[in-house]
């Protein structure tokens, strides 16, 4: 079944409280959120429209989460991991590096497509939720993956984050935008 956890609940009109509910762990639907937000980022730039990149990165979401990873214990860590993958997407929107170097901001599309599937998980902070209860199939387990142990996880997501950015990057050298190209365009 699962073990039981104690979480806050929000009713409308009550004070906060503290209650023990039953959590079912659901394996598989826990991928680091920063994982699908800089995939979804980097596909983005290398598509280069924003349309297409947005849906890339939303598609990109269910493969990766076929793949087989660890999912956290607890809540805390997805919490830190959606915090840090919030500020990638601040990061994308707002510096003029990276607008200099996509325009169009395929790559911030990307990122929202990759990392909007899991703004649904965040409901399970605040109520009880069955995972029958979320709509996309790798989290209602429609489409089930396996699990995998914490080291190989990390080391797989880091691997894939490698080889999507390490794309990007080449291409933004590639096209003469990298930090010798900003300067010879400021120039």
């Amino acid at each position: 079944m699962g073990t039981v956890i104690s979480i806050r609940i929000y009713e409308r009109g009550a004070d906060v409280r503290s209650a023990k509910v039953p959590r079912r762990r659901q394996k598989g639907n826990d991928l680091h959120w920063t994982t699908h937000v800089l995939t979804g980022a980097a596909i983005g730039y290398l598509i280069e429209k924003p349309v297409p990149a947005f849906l890339a990165g939303f598609a990109g979401h269910l493969a990766l989460d076929t793949f087989p990873h660890h999912d956290p214990d607890s809540d805390i860590p997805y919490v830190v991991d959606s915090v840090t993958g919030a500020a990638v997407i601040a990061l994308i929107a707002s510096s003029r590096r990276v607008r200099e170097a996509d325009p169009r901001q395929s790559a911030l599309w990307g990122a929202i497509g990759g990392g909007l599937p899991d703004v649904e998980l965040l409901r399970k902070l605040f109520w009880t939720v069955e995972p029958e209860d979320y709509w996309f199939p790798s989290h209602n387990g429609l489409i089930p993956h396996r699990q995998m142990a914490m080291g190989y996880s990390v080391a797989s997501q880091l691997a894939l984050v490698g080889v999507t950015v390490g794309l990007a990057l080449w291409k933004w050298r590639r096209c003469g935008r990298g930090l010798e190209g900003l300067q010879i365009r400021q120039a």
